[in-house]
């Protein structure tokens, strides 16, 4: 089995959802439940942490019809993030 760096989680988790694979609820549960095991474990978690609070935002704050569209933007930032720290 090949072992996937926190990067690569987490790179894959917003690919997933952008590709609809699950709901916005699973998206945060996902980015909340990753174990970072990183030299750069202080930076990773800070994004992490503001890509959680934002998706909690969109979850509270508006139509269920927009979670997708919200959410995309918060994956899309996240990949940007794992592509700027490689």
């Amino acid at each position: 089995m090949i072992e996937i760096d926190t990067l690569g989680q987490l790179e894959l988790i917003c690919k997933r959802y952008i590709n609809k694979e699950f709901e916005l609820e699973e998206f945060q549960s996902r980015l909340e439940t990753l174990i970072i095991s990183d030299e750069k474990k202080a930076e990773i978690e800070k994004v992490r942490l503001d890509a959680v609070n934002r998706l909690e935002k969109i979850r509270f704050c508006n139509l269920e019809a927009n979670f997708y569209k919200y959410g995309v933007v918060v994956a899309t930032s996240l990949v940007e993030f794992v592509k700027r720290m490689r």
